[in-house]
C-alpha cells in the first residue's frame, strides 16, 4: 500500500469515470483505464469538452486502488513559482490540466521538462491536457517540446447534440431539476454548445425555479434567460 500524499487541489467527487458520456470518445476513456501500459499521455480538445472531468477522474481512480495522484490546475498555479513542481516525481499518476498557459514561460517549460525525465525514469504515470495539440502548442524550448510530441496524443472530440441532452439531463437531476427532453433539445439548440456556459445556464434556472416555484418549461427558460 502506498502512503497517501494529500492533492493540492481535491478533485470533485462527480468527476468520475461511471458518468463521463463518453461517444466518440471510448479510446481516451479506455487509455486511461489502462494507464499502466503507458507512461504519458496528451489528451488536447476545445474548452469544455471534458478534459478537467478526465483528468480528476483518473487521480480519483487511481487513489481509490492504493496509489498516489496528484490533480493539478495550471488555470490556478501558472502565475506561482514554477518550483512547486519540484520532487513530484515520487508520486504515481500526476495530471496536469491546461499546459497551454505555461508556454513561453521559460521556468515553467524547464521545471515541467525535469519533471518529465524524473517521472519516466521513475516509471510513474503522467498525463496532461490542453485545448491545443502538441504541434500547435507553442512551446520554446526544444527538448521539452521534443517529449510533449513523444506520448499518446488523443483528441478529446466534442459531444453530439444527443450526448450533450443526456448529460445535461444528468446534471440537471443532481440539482434536483426535472429537465424533459423538449426543454433539453431547446437548451441545446438555442445556447452556446460548450458545457461550462450550458452548467451555468443550468444553475441560474434551476435558482430561479425555486424561487417562483415553477416547474422548468421552454416558456419559463425563455423569459428567465430572455431568449
Amino acid at each position: 500500500m502506498h502512503p497517501q500524499i494529500p492533492l493540492p487541489f481535491k478533485p470533485q467527487d462527480e468527476f468520475n469515470f461511471n458518468n463521463f458520456i463518453a461517444t466518440g470518445n471510448e479510446l481516451i476513456i479506455q487509455s486511461l483505464n489502462t494507464i499502466e501500459s503507458e507512461f504519458f499521455i496528451y489528451i488536447w480538445g476545445e474548452r469544455s469538452t471534458g478534459k478537467t472531468h478526465l483528468l480528476q477522474a483518473l487521480c480519483q481512480q487511481q487513489t481509490q486502488q492504493g496509489k498516489t495522484a496528484c490533480y493539478l490546475p495550471l488555470k490556478d498555479l501558472h502565475t506561482l513559482s514554477a518550483q512547486l513542481l519540484d520532487g513530484m516525481d515520487g508520486i504515481d499518476t500526476i495530471c496536469i490540466d491546461d499546459i497551454q498557459l505555461i508556454a513561453n514561460k521559460s521556468d515553467w517549460e524547464e521545471s515541467l521538462f525535469n519533471l518529465f525525465n524524473q517521472i519516466k525514469q521513475g516509471g510513474k504515470h503522467l498525463v496532461i491536457s490542453s485545448t491545443q495539440s502538441p504541434q500547435q502548442l507553442g512551446i520554446q524550448l526544444n527538448d521539452l517540446k521534443s517529449r510533449l510530441n513523444s506520448g499518446l496524443a488523443l483528441n478529446l472530440v466534442p459531444l453530439d447534440d444527443e450526448s450533450t441532452v443526456r448529460v445535461l439531463q444528468s446534471r440537471a437531476l443532481k440539482l434536483g431539476l426535472e429537465l424533459n427532453q423538449d426543454t433539453a433539445n431547446f437548451m441545446v439548440t438555442r445556447l452556446p454548445r460548450d458545457l461550462a456556459t450550458l452548467w451555468v445556464m443550468l444553475e441560474k434556472l434551476d435558482k430561479a425555479c425555486m424561487v417562483e416555484q415553477r416547474k422548468l418549461t421552454i416558456p419559463f427558460l425563455k423569459n428567465t434567460l430572455q431568449l
